[in-house]
């Protein structure tokens, strides 16, 4: 082999991590032969850790120092998109997923279909825009979007509920918001639904951004958090 060097390498995938925290949380981690490096879009990331050396022991204990000290952001332990590892989930569960969208205007729906084999969990997908959609398309009634508007946790809950009134959908995400809110103290704020009909979910949020960027971060949270409680469940159930 002579003087020739090995590289030793892994990626992990995380959500709501920044770089600042990263740096907080894994500070003197990096040597001179093991490089750590996070990047971050959307609130997405991406660290990659290497080794220079044909020696592997200690790149596996900086791993191991990272996902423990990480654990409520990492989502995978390699380099997979946040979707494929939801339709891994409900593949796994063989549960089919349903999505009604406003703010994200069917971002979460196109990230889920550039997954090969999304069809096998995958039910539907409806851009509720309008209020008039989410009357006649999902049946909230008129009496909440009236009382709380429609861009509100209630309306949220009645869109999810509209969704998961199919027998045929275990699962399902609805999100509604504005991506350009002036009148909060984030550039955007939206309200996100997530879960089955028995244990469903509904999240408040609010991000700083460009209107796509805003949009991005909701669709993101959105199959985040449907991801975890998937986990969730089937740890405990």
């Amino acid at each position: 082999m002579g003087n020739k060097e090995f590289v030793y390498a892994c990626t992990l995938r995380t959500f709501g991590l920044s770089l600042d925290r990263f740096n907080v949380i894994c500070i003197g981690l990096a040597s001179d032969d093991i490089s750590i490096k996070f990047e971050e879009t959307d609130l997405v990331g991406r660290i990659f850790i290497s080794k220079s050396t044909v020696d592997s022991i200690a790149l596996e204990d900086v791993l191991a120092k990272i996902t423990l000290r990480l654990e409520d952001y990492i989502f995978a332990d390699s380099d997979k998109d946040l979707s494929k590892c939801l339709v891994a989930a409900l593949k796994r569960e063989s549960d089919m997923v349903a999505v009604a969208e406003s703010i994200t205007g069917g971002l979460i729906c196109s990230n889920i279909c550039n997954i090969s084999g999304a069809s096998d969990v995958f039910y539907e997908g409806i851009i509720s825009y309008n209020s008039g959609a989410k009357l006649r398309r999902l049946h909230v009634p008129a009496t909440v979007i009236d009382e709380y508007t429609s861009v509100s946790s209630q309306t949220c809950e009645a869109m999810l509920k509209g969704l998961l009134a199919n027998k045929e959908v275990k699962y399902g995400m609805a999100t509604t918001g504005y991506a350009d809110h002036k009148d909060s103290t984030k550039e955007g704020v939206a309200f996100i639904g997530y879960g089955s009909i028995n244990d469903m979910k509904i999240d408040k949020v609010e991000y700083e951004g460009t209107r796509n960027s805003i949009r991005a971060k909701v669709a993101n949270h959105t199959m985040f958090k449907l991801l975890k409680l998937i986990e969730f469940n089937t740890r405990n159930y």
